[in-house]
């Protein structure tokens, strides 16, 4: 194929329809609003989630809750070590089968209490700007694409 040929076909084919190119530039920029709504309580939008997730599903192993975020346990440990490192989260000793357990602490949960009118006011700023249809597209299509494995 030619260089032209190739090109044209990159700018119809990748940048024209690839789902994974335009669910990495979506998820970044969201990243980006997140991070800098929730900035001023000390909370990136990742470490927001992974401490709602911890709350939510209390007292997960290490695997279970790297299951739960469709994360790699690698990803998974390195980014609980600063939520730990600033006492919002507790990781167990190993217990059974040498399973590490998560749970938010007091302090974590009043950081989610902290941060949550910040998230709160992201997420419905992007609602409106979205439109209801937008959004509610959105999140079937965010629903369905996390059920492919």
């Amino acid at each position: 194929m030619e260089k032209q040929d190739l090109i044209d076909t990159l700018r119809c084919d990748v940048a024209g329809t690839c789902v994974g190119q335009k669910s990495r530039n979506a998820a970044r920029l969201l990243t980006r609003r997140f991070d800098n709504a929730l900035r001023p309580v000390g909370l990136t939008g990742s470490q927001y989630s992974m401490l709602a997730v911890i709350a939510l599903t209390q007292d997960k192993t290490h695997t279970e809750l790297a299951a739960h975020m469709a994360l790699d346990r690698t990803t998974l440990i390195r980014n609980l070590k600063p939520l730990e490192r600033e006492g919002w989260v507790v990781v167990s000793d190993e217990g059974y089968r040498r399973a590490r357990s998560v749970d938010i602490t007091d302090l974590g949960v009043a950081k989610l209490s902290e941060a949550l009118p910040l998230w709160r006011e992201i997420q419905e700023t992007i609602k409106k700007e979205l439109g209801e249809d937008a959004w509610r597209s959105v999140h079937h299509a965010m629903e369905a694409l996390g059920t492919l494995t």
